[in-house]
């Protein structure tokens, strides 16, 4: 998303991701990333993966779901039973408006503290300001491909469970992930996929049934001139196009397959007139966009603030790729190692997992599911808060299996190699 439902201007999680083009932050250098730091690596980290293992920043195994990492603690984390700080400022770091204000505010008055958002732009600028010591939060949102980052950087603290309980909430999968063994780093937020947003009275092909492929479509999209688009983000639109050459590896550093399918989505200009951006959301309730790429919460958060009318909501569709076949994702809280609340922090992560606030924080607000266990498609129909036409958008953990399609974290040249594949498709035909 762009700009919230609720907020007038700002920011969100989907516009941020790469807002600046996708290549305007690298983060491939890690020495230098490590130098603002003004640390090193923490050691080394233990994982499932045989010698040779491909690595990413600070030597840290690339985590893989056949090749889970643990990740070393670079410090203890703090002792259990303490109280927590109250008085003054609690930070958080995280895109605009991507959480409910009602929800801070009641953490806020909860423990005597005023919580205050610092927001980023994207997470690799995000991750940067966290190295360059220019701000000082107290918990940050993170993505599991760049915890590594912040690990070997020393910019988060490891966790101490006792104080999250609520972790128990969530899907067990994510109670100890294969990128974080153990959660000893970052509890989850919220889930996506990845698949198609269109309406039906203007897109009249069956997309779920399309053959040989759904995502073919975008490749036959003429007489959708001008209403289609893409999401700004590198690791999106490449992952796409693969997939549009039924290749699921998505995370391949081969310049041959990467450079192919750049030139892939450059055809879309004269296709269709291809347009990049994170308001679909916005533009297919609003009759702006017909077929857009997106992710599974953008169609919940259209269907619940954006509608110009009733009628239009029996319109918004939204095809999941299914397990193994669609990329998919999630975001993290982290507790910063420039808190001064530590204790006050390790609460927050337990609060956001508490399910009646992050219940509230999805359904009156974020539009994104968190992965809890008490979250389900029917549940939600059953009440009214969705229609049955967009269960798809709703996940399971099924989702996250071994088979699932993940964006995860690559090498220093990998990245190179996506970021300036992304730039040449954004700078034209």
């Amino acid at each position: 998303m762009t700009f919230h439902p609720r907020e007038s201007r700002g920011y969100t999680r989907r516009e941020a991701l790469l807002r600046a083009g996708g290549a305007a932050i690298s983060l491939s250098s890690i020495p230098g990333f490590l130098a603002a730091c003004g640390g090193s690596t923490p050691g080394t980290t233990s994982t499932g993966a045989a010698g040779g293992w491909p690595v990413g920043p600070g030597g840290i195994p690339l985590a893989r779901a056949s090749h889970p990492v643990t990740l070393k603690r670079w410090e203890d984390p703090i002792a259990s039973g303490m109280k927590p700080e109250t008085g003054g400022t609690f930070t958080i770091f995280n895109y605009p408006a991507y959480i409910d204000p009602a929800v801070l505010k009641a953490f806020g008055k909860k423990y005597g503290v005023t919580v205050k958002v610092t927001p980023f732009d994207n997470i690799a600028t995000g991750v940067t300001k966290l190295a360059s010591g220019t701000v000082s939060p107290d918990v940050t949102e993170m993505t599991p491909d760049q915890l590594p980052r912040v690990v070997a950087g020393k910019l988060v603290k490891p966790l101490n469970l006792d104080y999250i309980p609520n972790l128990k909430n969530v899907w067990p999968g994510f109670q100890s992930p294969y990128y974080d063994v153990g959660s000893r780093y970052g509890v989850p937020y919220t889930v996506y996929s990845t698949g198609i947003a269109y309406r039906t009275d203007r897109v009249k092909e069956d997309i779920p049934n399309l053959k040989p492929n759904p995502w073919d479509i975008f490749w036959h999209s003429q007489k959708y001139t001008g209403k289609v688009a893409l999401l700004s983000e590198e690791r999106e639109t490449i992952a796409m196009a693969l997939l549009h050459r039924g290749i699921k590896d998505i995370n391949t550093e081969d310049p041959t397959l990467v450079n192919r399918a750049v030139k892939d989505l450059q055809e879309l200009y004269k296709i269709c007139s291809i347009k990049v951006g994170d308001l679909q959301y916005e533009n297919v309730p609003e009759d702006k966009a017909w077929l857009n790429q997106a992710w599974s919460g953008d169609m919940l958060a259209g269907y619940l603030y954006y509608l110009p009318n009733k009628q239009t909501g029996k319109l918004l569709r939204f095809w999941n790729p299914g397990y193994g076949n669609g990329p998919i994702g999630n975001d993290l809280w982290c507790v910063c190692s420039t808190t001064k609340k530590p204790v006050l922090a390790h609460l927050f992560l337990n609060y956001m997992l508490d399910n009646g606030v992050g219940y509230k924080n999805f359904v009156d607000f974020n539009g994104y599911q968190p992965p809890f266990n008490e979250i389900q498609s029917e549940s939600l129909i059953k009440k009214g808060v969705i229609p049955e036409t967009l269960a798809s958008s709703v996940l399971t953990e099924r989702d996250f299996g071994p088979k699932a399609l993940v964006e995860a974290g690559l090498t220093n040249t990998g990245e190179s190699l996506w970021q300036n594949g992304y730039a040449t498709f954004t700078s034209g035909a």
